[in-house]
């Protein structure tokens, strides 16, 4: 298990074998940076210092300067927003694993980085390429394994290919059909084009179209789907500003299409009140717009309605993204359309 952010700021104040003055006080200074209470402090500081005498080196460095220096760069909170996002997206490059994911979240959400981090790693916001973070940030570097990886990322190894119908293809020729550690399920097929289809006999019900990039609506699903799960774990909202005490339930997540329009529909569980089936719905058409919720709901249902579309916004913003990226790919998705049960991009470089 990965060290607490506080766990670190107490393991360069020991690292000596003793608490300096100086290290004391910037331990109180951490404290508040980090908005622990005093409870909380108490209970990770006892759980370390009973095991300090089991481990040599708990810290990434030594010493009161490197705990003032560490101090001193957390206060650049834009560049490390920054830098937490970009270290997310980089892990998706080398590859993240489950017990990675879990640690590095806990890392930096310590640091108040945790939404940063994972919009990185899910795309949900822009991420510049990384070439480098901050000090302050090494614990997590070295967490989501990118001491090792980043400038120099290793290859990634691409999957064997099995028989099987083909929902995801994408027309490029550098694309690359590689396994996908966050959708484990569709794997990589026979196609004379990159392509992924479902695990077991899915068979499509109708012929994918000729475009850059095409990917079934049961795969949109599936992202969803994830990515309300995500939210979840996270300890968010499973939708945007979701009514405090409702909870929504991904695996009940429906989606339909209407013309160019996709409909997605979830169960959402409003505690004593019972479970009610709302809806969305987003107009696909080059762009993706959201259809205004029926007149004369309520603040809540208004809510509920924003929030379902604005997952479906997400998921056709970042899969494409994930997509290419699992590819190899750095391109640009435009052109997004709809056809039958398909979703279609024009990539330009």
């Amino acid at each position: 298990m990965a060290p607490t952010p506080f766990e670190h700021g107490l393991a360069l104040a020991w690292s000596d074998g003793a608490l300096s003055r100086d290290g004391a006080i910037m331990l109180e200074t951490l404290q508040k940076q980090l908005g622990l209470s005093d409870k909380e402090r108490a209970v990770q500081e006892q759980s370390w210092l009973s095991d300090m005498s089991k481990n040599d080196r708990r810290s990434f460095g030594d010493g009161d300067q490197i705990l003032r220096e560490w101090l001193e760069g957390l206060n650049d909170r834009e560049n490390l927003a920054s830098s937490a996002r970009s270290m997310g997206r980089a892990a998706l490059d080398v590859g993240l694993s489950k017990s990675a994911w879990t640690n590095a979240y806990q890392f930096a959400n310590g640091l108040g980085l945790g939404e940063e981090l994972a919009s990185g790693v899910w795309l949900e916001k822009e991420a510049d390429k990384l070439e480098g973070w901050p000090a302050a940030l090494d614990p997590l570097a070295i967490i989501l394994g990118l001491v090792i990886s980043v400038p120099k990322t290793t290859p990634i190894q691409q999957a064997e290919l099995v028989e099987g119908d083909a929902f995801v293809l994408i027309n490029h020729a550098d694309a690359k059909s590689n396994s996908l550690s966050w959708m484990p399920e569709l794997i990589p097929v026979m196609n004379e084009k990159c392509a992924w289809g479902w695990k077991g006999d899915s068979k499509a019900s109708t012929s994918p179209p000729e475009k850059d990039l095409v990917y079934c609506n049961s795969v949109v699903l599936a992202w969803i789907r994830r990515l309300i799960a995500m939210r979840h774990q996270r300890g968010e909202r499973g939708l945007e500003e979701l009514p405090e005490g409702f909870q929504v339930m991904p695996s009940s997540a429906e989606l339909e299409r209407d013309g160019n329009n996709l409909k997605i529909s979830m169960i959402v569980d409003l505690g004593e009140n019972g479970l009610v089936r709302p809806w969305a719905s987003v107009n696909v058409d080059q762009e993706i717009t959201i259809n205004p919720a029926p007149e004369g709901l309520g603040t809540n249902w208004v809510k509920i309605h924003d929030g379902l579309a604005n997952v479906i916004v997400t998921a056709l913003e970042t899969l494409p993204k994930q997509l290419l990226l699992a590819a190899g790919l750095q391109v640009n998705c435009t052109n997004i359309s709809v056809h039958e049960g398909w979703i279609t991009h024009d990539l330009s470089e």
